[in-house]
């Protein structure tokens, strides 16, 4: 399918549009749903089924163990990364769960430097910094007790950072080891043991699952590869200093004028200040 002609600000779209529902339904998810395994494991088995589709019309190259153990591992990550974020989403609601979630850039970032010798820039570094800066802010309690650091929310915002942030470093890991021909096994490898591994703990709380969790779930797998895909089209045409800050920041903006609007979340203004900080902080580590 030659998609040359298409505007790659048409992928950018798609990738916000896409992250923003995503996160939307997780939050009506975890507030509608008894359980979240059947979310999660639908996500996955409808992201494994479109997986394949996609490796059929495009086709796999040689697949390395380099790749399988990596995307195998980077599944155990993932399925981590997401309960941890709709954990967040129901402790402290979606704005703050994915300015959360942008945060973990830090790990790519520091082991590119760390085991591959990268240089930090001048803004890189202060990106990081304010990152750093920007994590008691979003941890901090509303009301009365403003600006007091929540330290449950904070260490669930530090486990996010940690899993989310080695799942996208698995993708650095793969492209530097020469790999990247090899995404579409790769992401084979991810669904397929995200799918053994929360498929079976789903049937074990299937008297907590019901019907709509697997419609939430199907819903969030279809936007998770819509995502993924829209960002590997838009780096086709743009560098990925143009792609990941305007995904990003719009991403977070959207979700958190939709999550006003449509779920009347309400952040602290220490919280806003925390979410300025790592829609700053994104923007400058991605230049």
């Amino acid at each position: 399918m030659d998609l040359s002609a298409v505007p790659p600000t048409f992928f950018i779209a798609s990738g916000v549009l896409t992250i923003t529902t995503l996160n939307l339904i997780n939050r009506r998810a975890v507030h509608a749903c008894q359980s979240l395994w059947g979310v999660i494991a639908a996500n996955y088995a409808t992201a494994l089924a479109l997986s394949v589709a996609m490796a059929l019309v495009w086709g796999v190259s040689s697949i390395s163990p380099l790749t399988l153990g990596l995307g195998f591992v980077t599944g155990f990550l993932y399925i981590g990364g997401m309960f941890l974020g709709m954990t967040m989403i129901g402790r402290r609601g979606a704005s703050i769960a994915v300015s959360a979630s942008q945060l973990s850039v830090l790990i790519p970032v520091s082991m590119s430097v760390a085991l591959y010798g990268e240089n930090l820039k001048w803004s890189q570094f202060l990106g990081v910094t304010l990152a750093l800066v920007s994590l008691p802010l979003l941890a901090a309690k509303g009301g009365k007790d403003g600006g007091t650091p929540d330290r449950g929310t904070l260490a669930l915002l530090a486990a996010m950072l940690l899993v989310q942030g080695f799942a996208q470093l698995s993708s650095k890991v793969l492209v530097a080891s020469g790999l990247e021909a090899e995404r579409s096994a790769f992401f084979l490898a991810v669904f397929t043991s995200a799918t053994l591994v929360t498929v079976p703990v789903a049937l074990r709380h299937r008297r907590e699952v019901g019907a709509a969790d697997f419609g939430y779930g199907a819903v969030v797998g279809v936007c998770n590869i819509g995502g993924n895909l829209s960002i590997l089209l838009a780096l086709v045409a743009l560098p990925g200093a143009v792609v990941f800050p305007l995904v990003s920041s719009g991403g977070l903006l959207l979700v958190t004028t939709l999550a006003a609007l449509i779920f009347r979340e309400r952040v602290g203004r220490v919280n806003a200040l925390g979410m300025a900080l790592t829609l700053l902080a994104v923007v400058l580590i991605n230049v």
